[in-house]
């Protein structure tokens, strides 16, 4: 016998889930705000997510991860400059186009919101924030690879640096709204990387 058939989108529902997570936080996301904002109903939602709201959590964080970083990480891999990439990438969070705003890393925003209580959405949470170093990381050995780097510093230890300027930058971006402030700051801090 097969269950009633969705009458929503999923994709959508989680999209629109992750607006929710981001402008709210985990914790003071209510159910009400989510089931709202998502359009579905409180029995669709618990036989979609029977986690409750921690496995929809983790369902948008996969979603962040597959929208964002898959996309960024293929870049690297065949651009023509993937330091230029990089620099790019900073570049953009500057501006009023920023793709994140101020509303600050997804997941690092998960890493400070969420309690103690919930360590496997913090530890997702930073895994996440692990993968994005990786991909800073591949930018950087491709860029060495290809002489696009004049440092010494090892890839590692770059990638090390930028999800630092990446987890700093965003708590900067909350505090700063001045567009030529922040470009400059972004500049002064990707010099390491020329």
């Amino acid at each position: 016998m097969a269950g009633r058939p969705k009458i929503y989108d999923e994709s959508e529902a989680l999209d629109q889930a992750v607006k929710v997570f981001w402008e709210r936080g985990y914790s003071n996301a209510s159910a009400d705000e989510l089931l709202k904002a998502m359009g579905i109903g409180k029995g669709s939602f618990y036989l979609a997510f029977k986690g409750g709201k921690q496995e929809l959590f983790e369902k948008t964080m996969k979603r962040v991860v597959d929208q964002n970083f898959r996309e960024f990480r293929n870049a690297v891999a065949t651009c023509d400059n993937p330091v230029q990439l990089v620099r790019d990438f900073f570049m953009s969070l500057a501006g009023a186009e920023s793709p994140i705003g101020n509303k600050g890393c997804y997941f690092g925003n998960a890493l400070v919101q969420i309690s103690g209580q919930d360590s496997g959405l913090k530890i997702m949470a930073a895994e996440n924030l692990q993968l994005l170093e990786t991909i800073f990381e591949e930018a950087m050995q491709r860029g060495k690879q290809m002489g696009l780097l004049r440092t010494a510093i090892s890839p590692q230890m770059l990638a090390a640096y930028l999800i630092n300027l990446w987890n700093g930058f965003n708590l900067t971006r909350r505090m700063e709204d001045n567009p030529e402030k922040l470009l400059n700051l972004i500049r002064l801090n990707l010099e390491i990387i020329e």
